[in-house]
């Protein structure tokens, strides 16, 4: 058994010996809304509006570790996210509530990597989970957060090219797994956060 155990670590560490180490910064947009048909106790939201989607700010740093066209991308990333409730009637005298919710997102994804002359044609899958930082701030209409749990957890599926082995583009969307909403309903419905990221990579090691 030790000796299967050292032949092991062995080739995990000739592994890593060989593989590719980049390291980076991005930043991006993102498009975050929610999905649900669970609001029935905030009657603000059932009778009077629709959901719509938010564009915030994201940024922070990435590692990437490469063993040929497979690699292991890590992130770090301060994400701006939320959602926002519209009147569905124009000439209503409720007003656009947005809930924005500030986000320490650690990100682990498998990446396959196509390599090309000039460009990198890459896919990418993986958990992306999302810790608040603060409290969420409500513009708008009084909206119960004691209702919700922002802590949240994700799956995130990307595609994207890296150019001339410098920058790179990517477009990302994410699925809530975690239901948000913690307010007891008769019903079973869920409450997932999701969002849709575009984003600009710049490496610098």
């Amino acid at each position: 058994m030790k000796k299967l155990t050292v032949a092991l670590m062995c080739v995990l560490l000739a592994s890593f010996a060989f593989a590719q180490f980049d390291l980076g910064v991005k930043l991006g947009a993102n498009y975050s809304y929610i999905d649900t048909e669970e609001f029935n106790a905030q009657l603000y939201i059932e009778e009077f509006s629709d959901l719509a989607n938010i564009t915030g700010f994201v940024g922070g740093a990435f590692a990437v570790v490469g063993f040929g066209p497979i690699a292991l991308q890590l992130e770090g990333l301060f994400s701006m996210e939320g959602f926002a409730i519209v009147p569905e009637d124009p000439t209503s005298v409720l007003e656009t509530t947005t809930i924005r919710t500030n986000y320490l997102n650690a990100v682990a994804m498998g990446r396959f990597n196509i390599d090309l002359a000039i460009v990198e044609p890459f896919i990418s899958a993986g958990v992306n989970v999302g810790i608040p930082l603060g409290e969420s701030v409500v513009e708008g209409e009084t909206i119960d957060l004691e209702d919700f749990d922002f802590t949240k957890l994700g799956l995130a599926f990307g595609a994207g090219v890296k150019i001339l082995d410098m920058v790179e583009v990517e477009l990302r969307y994410v699925q809530g797994l975690t239901d948000i909403y913690t307010a007891t309903t008769d019903d079973t419905e869920t409450t997932f956060a999701n969002l849709v990221r575009l984003s600009v990579g710049l490496y610098i090691f």
